[in-house]
């Protein structure tokens, strides 16, 4: 799979109103049915869905494995003492901060805080429909090419472990296996890819699901 191929299914990396930090966006109708599912799951809980999710962003970041030549994508298990998704694989990201110039030097600065890849390793082709989450974020995922050179350097304080797995895999409609869970009479779907030791599940799980629907097409 080439660069470019990815880089024309996915959206374009414009400027975004600082105030709102909300892209104008079409979304799939995969895409809709699942942020509608999520409210209603909200909703049951006893949450009330926030009139403006918080603004945060990750990376997805691509980049060429050196034996085969094919893509893989670099993930993390956060660390266990976390108060918030304590243990869970996710990609490096966080909330915006307003010293961040926009939601994708978000992304950026907390890639290089949490594992050490610098930002001139760091490049950015695009992303995915941002997303919102059951913590009550807005999520912007960029897709990045990272240089084969790079080198990790693990903040112990916010992740455990950095790990690779194949594009291919994660991509593979296969290996999504679709969980129903019922709280409060209200059933709510997610994702959950297995790959070695790992479960992959939750937003980080449903990104990668909506690449797989992105590249398919």
């Amino acid at each position: 799979m080439e660069q470019l191929f990815i880089q024309e299914r996915l959206l374009a990396v414009e400027s975004l109103d600082n105030d709102s930090r909300i892209y104008s966006e079409h979304k799939s109708e995969y895409e809709l049915t699942e942020e509608k599912t999520l409210i209603k799951y909200l909703i049951a809980m006893g949450k009330k869905p926030a009139e403006n999710f918080l603004p945060a962003s990750v990376l997805i970041p691509l980049v060429r494995n050196k034996k085969n030549g094919h893509w893989d994508i670099i993930l993390t298990r956060r660390a266990k003492h976390l108060k918030h998704h304590p243990g869970e694989i996710s990609f490096p990201g966080g909330r915006f901060e307003t010293s961040d110039l926009d939601l994708q030097t978000t992304a950026i600065r907390e890639t290089q805080e949490e594992i050490g890849i610098q930002k001139d390793q760091i490049n950015i082709i695009g992303r995915l429909p941002q997303q919102n989450t059951i913590s009550q974020y807005r999520v912007t995922p960029y897709v990045g090419i990272i240089d084969q050179n790079y080198k990790i350097n693990i903040d112990r304080n916010e992740v455990d472990e950095v790990f690779l797995i194949p594009l291919v895999f994660a991509l593979n409609r296969a290996n999504q296996e679709k969980v129903t869970q019922i709280n409060n009479k209200q059933s709510y779907s997610y994702y959950v890819i297995k790959y070695n030791k790992y479960n992959i599940w939750g937003a980080t799980a449903r990104m990668l699901v909506n690449l797989s629907h992105r590249l398919s097409t």
